[in-house]
């Protein structure tokens, strides 16, 4: 009965009885630059498409009596020259559109690579590329849609 054992036979777990001086635990995952700039971009391009639609949309409903365009019938009471007129100055508010796509773009393009990363959190990578691609989505069905009904 008093036989010696081995320390690898007397007990099942090692672990319980050996020093954890040589073992560090493993560091916690950090979050990943990328998504948060994904993330970031996100808040940024959506930000901006609600301003600029709102400081666009006061602007037009300002400077443009919609009454002296189309009478009740339908009719239409401007020419297209008068109405050119009308609205070139919010032209150049009108391009911000397609660049803040660009930014979006760009943001879903960044989650996705940072989804792709491992060793890191995944969660502001996640909701990047979520808001990144919603608006993104939602233009190209309404692309679709025009398409379908013209």
């Amino acid at each position: 009965m008093n036989e010696h054992h081995d320390n690898h036979e007397q007990f099942v777990n090692q672990k319980i009885f050996s020093s954890n001086d040589d073992q560090m635990p493993p560091a916690p995952l950090k979050h990943s630059g990328l998504g948060i700039a994904s993330f970031v971009l996100s808040m940024v391009g959506i930000a901006s498409f609600i301003i600029l639609t709102v400081v666009l949309t006061a602007l037009i409903t300002n400077a443009i009596d919609f009454s002296a365009i189309v009478d009740a019938d339908g009719n239409q009471l401007m020419t297209q020259e008068e109405l050119t007129d009308k609205f070139q100055p919010f032209i150049g508010y009108m391009v911000l559109y397609p660049l803040m796509l660009v930014l979006m773009f760009i943001g879903l393009i960044i989650g996705i690579i940072a989804l792709a990363k491992p060793g890191y959190k995944k969660i502001f990578a996640i909701l990047g590329t979520v808001f990144n691609g919603l608006p993104l989505l939602a233009i190209v069905l309404l692309i679709i849609i025009g398409l379908v009904m013209m």
